[in-house]
């Protein structure tokens, strides 16, 4: 065998390898293209899938396609027309880092084409997730405790089972009703966030409901686990805030 012909072959056996590694043959002789793609609640979208419908939007000069509209567009859309404020979402990487979000963060992110990444701009790092696999709809229960300036790995998040059972609860009063909560000062401690004296507080709801507290009020504040709220005995009922999702920490 020539030398030239012996290279032929080789170069056709790369290219076979190649065309391999691109497409997978399914029995009925159609081709399915294994490119990166994001699963939708069970639906799996490539970016080009997405941009066909969808425009782009430029947050913070970074330009995208907006997740909300994402969400509307894909497995979503019907599903969750009348009740997406009361729905969280957990978004999942290929290395299995993830993260929960609310509708109302959704709508304010963008999904962006480099490193299929999102970006929230009211968020902090850890949730600007690279090479994402998933976007499912999960039901409410996790708290995060975050530093919205903070870096990566400036975000906690603790289960409200596990807030109750690894730390003391206490029986309080507001207005006519008595609770067993659990101090707001032990939930950051626990979360290992410290100098909390100096620090501002942000409590969100699933729905994007927000109230800001301070310190004082935090030394008298609790956690309940009916409905995943909070309670201040000295403040008004509009700092009972159910369905909290995240808790923000920040320097004065």
């Amino acid at each position: 065998m020539s030398e030239k012909l012996g290279i032929g072959i080789a170069l056709a056996v790369v290219v076979v390898i190649i065309i391999g590694i691109v497409y997978v043959v399914i029995p009925d002789g159609d081709t399915i293209d294994t490119g990166d793609t994001v699963e939708f609640d069970g639906q799996d979208y490539s970016w080009d899938d997405l941009a066909e419908d969808l425009e782009t939007k430029t947050v913070d000069g970074k330009e995208g396609l907006a997740l909300s509209d994402i969400l509307n567009l894909t497995a979503f859309g019907d599903e969750l027309d009348d009740d997406k404020n009361e729905t969280l979402f957990t978004i999942i990487a290929e290395d299995g880092w993830q993260k929960n979000v609310s509708w109302n963060d959704m709508m304010q992110g963008i999904l962006l084409e480099e490193n299929t990444a999102t970006y929230f701009p009211h968020l902090p790092g850890a949730y600007k997730i690279r090479d994402i696999a998933s976007i499912n709809e999960i039901d409410l229960g996790a708290l995060a405790i975050v530093d919205p300036n903070g870096s990566w790995s400036s975000s906690v998040e603790l289960t409200w089972d596990g807030i109750f059972n690894d730390l003391n609860t206490t029986q309080f009063t507001s207005g006519d009703i008595t609770y067993d909560g659990v101090e707001l000062v032990e939930v950051l401690e626990y979360a290992g966030f410290t100098d909390l004296a100096n620090k501002t507080y942000k409590i969100t709801a699933v729905d994007g409901y927000q109230k800001d507290v301070g310190w004082i009020d935090i030394q008298n504040g609790y956690l309940i686990l009916e409905d995943n709220m909070s309670v201040f005995p000295d403040l008004t009922s509009k700092y009972s805030i159910k369905n909290i999702i995240r808790i923000e920490v920040a320097d004065l």
